[in-house]
């Protein structure tokens, strides 16, 4: 199904609380080469049109250490795994 995409603040935001608590380090991953710019704002695309964004906030709020597993659920899932390794 094709809705509209969400607002690009929030959804770089939800993309960001992400990508910490599930150990992936952004800048270090853009300093060393492993995430383009261009990854990144298509990552921020990806969760622009997912499905699983409201779900995704109630997710990052129950959550409080950092390192834990990228849910299958999410449109950067792959992206994520593999910058926190």
């Amino acid at each position: 199904m094709t809705h509209p995409l969400g607002e690009i603040r929030h959804h770089f935001m939800l993309s960001q609380s992400m990508a910490k608590v599930t150990g992936a380090d952004l800048a270090h991953a853009v300093h060393e080469g492993r995430l383009s710019q261009e990854d990144w704002s298509d990552a921020v695309t990806r969760c622009r049109g997912c499905d699983w964004a409201r779900s995704c906030e109630d997710w990052l709020a129950a959550q409080g250490e950092a390192g834990v597993a990228v849910p299958a659920n999410c449109a950067n899932a792959a992206l994520f795994r593999r910058l926190a390794s």
